[in-house]
């Protein structure tokens, strides 16, 4: 009898992890979608400004929240706002943030950020320099090298963003 692993993540944060054989995967994971599905709007509401904070950085993943920092359908992303109080380094924090909460992706390759900064305006040298601080103090981390290189903000990182995230988004409303 073959053995078969099988793990999901919902946009919602609601996870799935099934170990066994086939028959009981495939009818577990059903049972966990219809229950996604019928789950009342109400136990999923997009998160308010009021809402976020340090002590809760995931309620940053709603959608209404970054579309006024983030410029939407824009490929990479880009800040709407250049900020005189938001440096290179906190705008690159924010950017992987909001990958991290529109794409559903942890991980930003250094092109795609160098490339989004650019375009929000900032013009950093060297991208690996830039951050080296924030991989030292575990805010984010690195893996691979030179081109193929790519970073992925941690919890600590998200926790610090959020004061920075907060000035854009007070920013965006004025």
């Amino acid at each position: 009898m073959d053995k078969y692993k099988l793990r999901l993540k919902d946009p919602s944060g609601a996870e799935f992890e099934a170990e066994g054989p086939v028959d009981f995967i495939l009818n577990e994971k059903a049972s966990f979608l219809e229950n996604i599905k019928t789950r009342p709007a109400a136990e999923n509401p997009s998160p308010r400004v009021e809402e976020t904070g340090p002590e809760n950085p995931a309620a940053l993943s709603g959608i209404d929240f970054w579309s006024s920092i983030i410029e939407p359908g824009s490929e990479p992303l880009r800040l709407r706002i250049k900020s005189p109080e938001i440096g290179a380094t906190e705008a690159a924090l924010i950017l992987m943030a909001a990958n991290r909460a529109i794409n559903q992706n942890e991980d930003l390759g250094a092109m795609t950020l160098s490339r989004a900064l650019k375009t929000s305006g900032y013009e950093p040298d060297r991208l690996d320099r830039m951050l080296s601080k924030e991989v030292k103090d575990g805010k984010v981390t690195a893996s691979g090298t030179k081109r193929n290189r790519t970073y992925h903000i941690t919890r600590k990182g998200l926790e610090k963003t959020y004061k920075a995230i907060n000035r854009l988004h007070k920013d965006s409303r004025q």
